[in-house]
């Protein structure tokens, strides 16, 4: 039992007791001041937590979170059935998280011109497709998604998944040739097939 508890206690015993409630004053006081220390206790320690950033965080807490385990060319993936298609996109997320994977997925600046006529951004293209926003990036005008997410996915240390062979990167991104980083797959008769092994990767 706490102390405000024991205070508390005793304080009712002695009312039972036909104690003078004027005696209790003394008693009465002490357990306020021992409320107010515990409210103040707890306060800091939720200040304390909550400063705690990200980065503060161990690596499996960060995973728990959620980390990307695997960065989608969006912008490639949605012509594996020749014209762009959003339906494609869903169903890579959805084979994708049925997997185990949590997909982050980036576009070119056009993907909404070539999907619905009109710019679409990441939070309009994260409804489309079935992600959190935080899970979609649509690259600035002018500015090619590759390198973007080549360098998210370096960084992570997942896989990405796209057929572009991404040549022109090459040089500025020699991990693209390392055994496993590029992900190949199919649109097959309303069917995505994937070049997944059956573990997923796990975000660095």
């Amino acid at each position: 039992m706490g102390l405000t508890s024991a205070l508390a206690a005793l304080i009712v015993l002695l009312v039972i007791g036909g104690a003078d409630p004027a005696s209790l004053q003394g008693l009465v006081l002490i357990l306020l001041a021992v409320l107010a220390l515990e409210v103040v206790a707890g306060l800091g320690t939720f200040v304390r937590k909550l400063s705690r950033g990200p980065s503060q965080l161990p690596r499996a807490a960060r995973q728990a979170e959620g980390a990307p385990t695997i960065v989608v060319d969006g912008s490639n993936v949605m012509h594996w059935n020749g014209e762009p298609s959003a339906l494609v996109l869903t169903r890579v997320v959805v084979a994708l998280t049925a997997r185990g994977e949590r997909p982050h997925v980036y576009f070119d600046a056009n993907v909404g011109y070539k999907l619905q006529d009109r710019f679409l951004n990441a939070t309009a293209m994260a409804f489309l497709i079935g992600l959190p926003p935080a899970r979609v990036t649509v690259a600035d005008r002018d500015n090619p998604a590759d390198p973007l997410l080549l360098d998210y996915a370096i960084r992570l240390g997942v896989r990405v998944l796209s057929n572009d062979r991404f040549r022109d990167w090459r040089q500025a991104y020699p991990q693209i040739a390392a055994r496993g980083f590029l992900v190949r797959g199919r649109w097959q008769q309303g069917t995505v097939i994937l070049d997944l092994p059956d573990v997923p990767a796990q975000a660095a």
